[in-house]
């Protein structure tokens, strides 16, 4: 195993405000926003201590020669903002989702000599104000059963996940189906994937992470057969915390196609744990390493395909995963399968460690991920009651 790195940052910033989440923009991908989260407390005449909720959209440039950062814009908003994350095929629009209950879209004007951002709605996803959106998540293009349908999936503290849709205008989103958990707790995740069955057909799949360390699957039928909004929903199960310790933070699809009929995913958890694992009924652990913190974001970098000599079988698939980890700050970690006819011999290995952040890291980013093999990745990350931004570069 080679040594694992231990980078420097080559810039690091103070925000006014702590930072919540980060992602850049695919569509200027110079650029990223950063959603903050500010808690402010005052005491009333009677002695009681009131909390107000408020936040900011910021619009930052990363100059990747130099590796300076400039805020080119700020947006205070009302709320503090949990999520946000880039519409996956009109890649100007992103969404964010906010501690009252709501749903944002804005847009980026990517011009070169005055970028700016814009807001375009807001929708109560939540009938309660007072219960927070806690994740958001885009569907894929074909996750919906008819091809002019797009949405998303949204996640809320009181165990409830969402999810809105529309065939025509983003404008005209409505609710499409909801799914309650038995129990009141935060649903800390949403994945949305289609995955290809036993005959080649997608499958749609919900997967969801609580905060008691559940990871609950739920199998919609195939996308040909419904003439819902929703295909039918033909298999839920829940791990019942079988396999997280703590609450399931992240969940990031790992397979294209079903493995012994269920997918195999990663995923991040407050008890420091990275995981691959094979989302059967009982659930299946197939590697597992300590990352040193909660788990608590995952991004997909790269995939690449190992092919034996002939160029006819795949041998090793692996992927670059970056990874914000809370109190231990960021890591890029290798996930590698090895195949061998079943699930596959699994491996996770640490490439580098990113460990300047005071606080909690809870979103990290990188620039100009376009799927092509690179040697090095650019990384900005964020910590948040320091209220830090670092840049910082790792040999992958």
């Amino acid at each position: 195993m080679a040594n694992i790195q231990s980078p420097q940052s080559a810039t690091t910033v103070f925000l006014d405000q702590p930072p919540s989440c980060l992602e850049f923009c695919p569509e200027a991908p110079d650029y990223f926003i950063v959603g903050t989260y500010l808690l402010s407390e005052t005491k009333t005449d009677q002695d009681e201590i009131e909390q107000k909720k408020t936040g900011s959209l910021q619009l930052w440039k990363l100059d990747s020669v130099s590796k300076a950062l400039s805020q080119i814009q700020r947006i205070d908003v009302p709320y503090a903002v949990f999520d946000l994350h880039f519409h996956p095929k009109q890649k100007n629009l992103f969404a964010i989702a906010s501690s009252v209950g709501s749903v944002s879209l804005f847009q980026v004007h990517p011009d070169p000599t005055s970028p700016s951002i814009t807001q375009l709605w807001t929708k109560q996803v939540h009938e309660d104000p007072s219960i927070p959106a806690l994740f958001l998540a885009w569907a894929p293009d074909d996750w919906f059963p008819h091809s002019p349908a797009d949405g998303f999936a949204v996640t809320f503290s009181d165990s409830r996940t969402s999810v809105f849709g529309t065939e025509g205008d983003l404008c005209d989103l409505v609710e499409w189906g909801t799914f309650e958990a038995k129990q009141m707790i935060e649903v800390w995740f949403v994945a949305l994937a289609s995955i290809k069955g036993m005959d080649d057909s997608k499958i749609p799949f919900m997967f969801t992470g609580n905060d008691f360390g559940s990871l609950h699957t739920r199998r919609f039928g195939d996308l040909d057969d419904s003439d819902d909004h929703l295909a039918p929903m033909l298999l839920e199960h829940d791990d019942r915390a079988r396999h997280h310790t703590a609450g399931v933070t992240a969940i990031l699809p790992l397979s294209d196609s079903l493995v012994d009929d269920a997918p195999v995913l990663l995923t991040g958890c407050y008890d420091e744990g990275l995981r691959v694992y094979h989302a059967t009924r009982r659930g299946e652990v197939l590697a597992e390493q300590c990352l040193d913190g909660g788990v608590w974001r995952l991004q997909m970098l790269e995939t690449k395909k190992i092919m034996d000599a002939g160029d006819t079988a795949v041998t090793e698939t692996r992927f670059l995963v970056l990874a914000s980890c809370m109190h231990a700050g960021s890591r890029v970690v290798r996930v590698s399968c090895k195949e061998n006819g079943g699930a596959g011999d699994w491996d996770i290995e640490v490439l580098a460690k990113f460990t300047e952040h005071e606080s909690m890291n809870y979103a990290s980013g990188v620039w100009n991920v376009d799927g092509e093999e690179k040697s090095e990745i650019l990384v900005v990350s964020s910590s948040f009651y320091d209220r830090r931004l670092c840049v910082w570069t790792a040999d992958v």
